[in-house]
């Protein structure tokens, strides 16, 4: 009779725990983001192991993709820019930043024939970029730099995976991109004029989801949040490696990737936590890009960064 009883619970046991495991499974978090070496660490986590199969890596042509497959739900987690976050919360749209990806320090840049050599000499002149929170903010940071107004250019709305051909064709005297975008066009005759180490830690990579999803998986995100950890200390112990694997993905050689990623810095976990903290770094950024976004009429009032900041995920 025990040993009956013995059985009976050791198959209810295991039936459990396939329940479980079933239930994990079922638990699909879509994580959405464009190319730029700063995303390409998610990547990097998940050929090393670090991410499940049921956290989905998506990546989109352009940012603007990215925002609208999050605004349609179709993403539960999205890679963005600060003030692209800033943007959809703006909208309505009820969402936390959990972790800081990347912060900008020259990756983001102003590119022109070489002809022109100072930002200046841009005006009359046909300029492209994505027209994102992003691509506004480095137009407004540019002029404002050049001593230009909006009016004195030519403006071209172009998604990055458009920008390469345009320039190529002589439709475009400049151009706002970013890696590995950029890379590619320094081949053909140009040069920078502008780049984002001229406005520090202005340009930061968030990942962003909406309350429902941090509350629904936690404990994906968690996964999500570490394995971005592993993945930067495979960078820092492996870095030929990990160049390899992520410059074959993005279609780039080693090089050309090493010295993208010279112009990018990634806040480790301790950072994180810094930058997460109420009244921290990022908080800091939001009410600077509140004054720029709103002067731009990019978004119609300021963000309240204590409602749009969790910490949560990198806590110890």
């Amino acid at each position: 009779m025990k040993t009956k009883y013995f059985l009976l619970s050791l198959l209810i046991f295991t039936m459990v725990i396939q329940l479980g495991c079933s239930d994990f499974d079922k638990k699909t978090i879509r994580v959405g983001s464009n190319v730029w070496p700063g995303y390409e660490t998610l990547h990097l986590a998940k050929h090393l192991g670090h991410i499940p199969h049921n956290i989905k890596l998506i990546e989109l042509m352009s940012a603007t993709d990215v925002m609208e497959a999050f605004r349609l739900g179709r993403l539960e987690i999205a890679a963005l820019t600060l003030d692209e976050a800033m943007t959809l919360v703006s909208e309505g749209i009820n969402l936390k930043i959990f972790l800081v990806m990347d912060v900008s320090h020259g990756g983001d840049m102003v590119i022109s024939r070489s002809t022109i050599s100072d930002l200046s000499e841009l005006k009359g002149k046909t300029i492209a970029y994505e027209q994102t929170a992003l691509g506004a903010l480095m137009l407004h940071e540019a002029m404002q730099a050049g001593g230009l107004n909006i009016d004195d250019v030519k403006l071209v709305h172009l998604k990055i995976h458009q920008q390469i051909e345009a320039f190529k064709d002589g439709s475009i005297d400049a151009v706002i991109t970013f890696e590995p975008v950029a890379t590619k066009l320094l081949q053909l005759d140009s040069n920078v004029i502008f780049d984002s180490s001229k406005i520090p830690n202005m340009i930061v990579d968030v990942l962003v989801a909406r309350d429902n999803t941090l509350k629904e998986h936690s404990q994906l995100i968690k996964i999500l949040v570490n394995g971005q950890s592993e993945a930067l200390k495979a960078i820092d112990e492996k870095r030929y490696e990990s160049l390899e694997v992520m410059s074959q993905r993005m279609g780039i050689s080693k090089e050309e990737l090493n010295t993208a990623m010279a112009g990018i810095h990634y806040p480790s976990m301790q950072e994180n936590q810094q930058l997460l903290e109420r009244g921290g770094t990022l908080n800091k950024t939001i009410k600077r890009l509140n004054r720029i976004l709103h002067k731009a009429s990019i978004i119609p009032k300021p963000v309240d960064a204590k409602i749009l900041i969790d910490d949560t995920y990198v806590k110890p």
